[in-house]
Order: C-alpha cells, then sequence, then structure tokens
C-alpha cells in the first residue's frame, strides 16, 4: 500500500468520523428539543402534584357547598360550575395527569367523588388520587341550620314555655332540648362506649321536658306537623318548612318536636337528626 492509499484512507476515516460527530449532534438537539418542548407542555411533577391537589380540593369543596344548598349534588362538572360561579372551562376542571382530560366526576345519592389520573394516566388504578364528599356529612350540616330554628320557636311556644315557670325551669327546658337535639346529632358517628353515655343523656333530657311540661300543664305536641292544625302553624312557621335538607318531610317527634330521617330515610336509625 503506498503512501498516497494511506492517507486516502485516513481522510475517509476522518471524514466518517466527523460524520457520525455530527450525526450524534443532530439527534442530541433533536433529543434536547422534544424534551424542552415536552416541559413545556407536560410541567414537573411537583407542579402537577400541587395542581392536582388543588383542582381536587376546589371540586370538593364547591360539590359540599351545593349539596348545603339544595339537598343534592350538582350532576356534572358543567352542572357543578353553573351552581358555583366557577368558570365554565375553567383550570380547575382540568386533570393534570391527563392529556387535555377533566377530572373524573362522579355522584351517587351517599357519595361524591373526584378523581384525578395518577402518572400511569389511568383511573381507577393504584395511583389515582382521590376527593370525596359524604352526603350525609352536608345533609347533616344543612338540616342543623332548619332544625334549629324550628326548635327555637317550639322553644318560645306554649308547648315548651308556660308564665308559671321560673328563670331557673325556662333555662332547664333550654339546655334539656339542646340536650335532646345534641345527642340526636353525635349518635351517628359514636361507637357503643359514646353511645351508652349518649343514652343516658338522651332519656335525663326527656326526662326534663316530661316533667316541666307536666309540671305547668303544657299542651301536648299536635300530631301533624303541617296542617291548619300542625305543629308548623302553632308555633308560627310555616308547612314549608317542614321539610329536611333533601326535601323530605320532617317526622314528629315527642321531645324535640320533629326529627329528620336521615340519608336512609328511614325513621328509628343511626342517622336520624
Amino acid at each position: 500500500m503506498n503512501s498516497r492509499t494511506v492517507r486516502s484512507t485516513a481522510a475517509t476515516a476522518d471524514q466518517r468520523g466527523f460524520a457520525l460527530l455530527v450525526l450524534l449532534g443532530v439527534i442530541g438537539a433533536a433529543t434536547m428539543a422534544i424534551v424542552l418542548a415536552a416541559q413545556k407542555f407536560l410541567p414537573p411533577l411537583g407542579a402537577r402534584v400541587t395542581t392536582q391537589t388543588a383542582n381536587l380540593t376546589t371540586v370538593q369543596q364547591a360539590a359540599a357547598a351545593a349539596h348545603r344548598r339544595t339537598g343534592a349534588f350538582p350532576a356534572n362538572l358543567d352542572a357543578l360550575a353553573t351552581a358555583s360561579g366557577l368558570a365554565p372551562r375553567g383550570a380547575w376542571r382540568r386533570d393534570p395527569f391527563g392529556v387535555a382530560q377533566d377530572l373524573d366526576y362522579r355522584r351517587t345519592a351517599a357519595v361524591m367523588t373526584v378523581r384525578s389520573r395518577g402518572l400511569d394516566r389511568r383511573l381507577n388504578t393504584a395511583d389515582d388520587a382521590v376527593a370525596t364528599v359524604p352526603a350525609e356529612r352536608s345533609l347533616r350540616l344543612r338540616q342543623r341550620a332548619r332544625l334549629r330554628l324550628l326548635r327555637a320557636l317550639l322553644l318560645r311556644s306554649p308547648y315548651r314555655l308556660q308564665p308559671t315557670m321560673s328563670a331557673a325551669e325556662q333555662t332547664a327546658m333550654r339546655s334539656a332540648l339542646r340536650d335532646a337535639a345534641v345527642v340526636r346529632r353525635e349518635w351517628l358517628t359514636a361507637d357503643a362506649a359514646a353511645r351508652a353515655a349518649l343514652t343516658v343523656r338522651r332519656n335525663d333530657a326527656a326526662a326534663v321536658i316530661a316533667a316541666l311540661t307536666s309540671l305547668h300543664a303544657c299542651p301536648p305536641l299536635p300530631v301533624a306537623l303541617t296542617g291548619a292544625a300542625g305543629l308548623a302553624s302553632r308555633i308560627g312557621s310555616i308547612d314549608t318548612k317542614m321539610f329536611d335538607g333533601s326535601g323530605r318531610r320532617l317526622v314528629a317527634d315527642p321531645v324535640l318536636g320533629m326529627v329528620a330521617t336521615g340519608s336512609d330515610r328511614r325513621r328509628g336509625t343511626d342517622d336520624d337528626m
């Protein structure tokens, strides 16, 4: 092999090496461009997690507030936006782990569930993030305000207040009625030991109310809550107020005057209020 051939071969090898370097450079630049583009459209993991938490919380709080106002969860995210004054197509509803997808919003009579896809971008897998609002919790908040108003009217009526009562007896009546209401409210979430104590409080409150109404000849409560002779009109309220947080009729009660039946729609169960 002469010197010219050796030089030609070396030159060819150098050219190939340079071409390879150029190719690697082009691939590297393209890869970097892809990464930068992806980062532009796909925020870092930490930012997506922060957005995920914020969006789930927004939906959770808006659904709870809507349920307290109306007694039901909005049917979907569009209805939630209308009910809550949120921007109809706002970022609050987007799933940061989806591809231009909304959070997964579902409701039943018992609970509202909103779900975000995790890193695998699929619903109903182990890395999903989920927020819920039990209907019972919202329902009880909604009912509590209504029942407080009605029982306040009951306390000022002849069924629970007579001119012959002393100040101490009036205080005892108010305390007993309040204690009986608290027992109803706390019963749902109480364990066996707590329920034993609540039973004592319930019986004591009922005994105080019975003793005072008997001593001062308070008239018996009307059998009906509504109608011309119903409790509503007798205590200065109206018939439309005798409904619970989800629109069901309240039920007459000899101690508290009226109770709400809760989510199970049955009287005499743990969620009565």
